[in-house]
């Protein structure tokens, strides 16, 4: 079920197969609704987990989060609509987003089983 804990776990340990470009070093918290966990990108790996330290922070709605990890709404189109609402550090995800390319690929399997209702 989207945003349960077992989905949170089930990002983490697709995470854990991603191999970012060691470079990469960025941890953005994701905050939707009353739900939150934190990406961890550090040293040539990737890590989820629930510490609210983070770089830059993500918030949304939960229908807003389900339709971008469905693909029907891209993350650009939120930002205009004002759906999607980021704070702190936006220089360290930009410096970082070349390392950060196959990590949507990790998560493929996730949202491919994923009850988004």
């Amino acid at each position: 079920m989207f945003l349960s804990d077992e989905w949170i776990d089930a990002l983490g340990a697709a995470a854990a197969k991603a191999t970012p470009a060691p470079q990469a070093r960025v941890a953005i918290r994701q905050v939707v609704g009353d739900v939150a966990w934190t990406v961890r990108v550090a040293d040539g790996a990737v890590s989820v987990d629930r510490d609210q330290a983070a770089d830059l922070t993500l918030h949304t709605d939960v229908a807003t989060a389900a339709a971008l990890a469905r693909g029907e709404l891209a993350t650009a189109d939120a930002l205009a609509a004002g759906r999607l609402r980021l704070s702190g550090d936006l220089s360290v995800l930009l410096d970082a987003a070349g390392g950060l390319a196959g990590l949507d690929a990790a998560y493929a399997e996730v949202r491919a089983s994923t009850d988004f209702d």
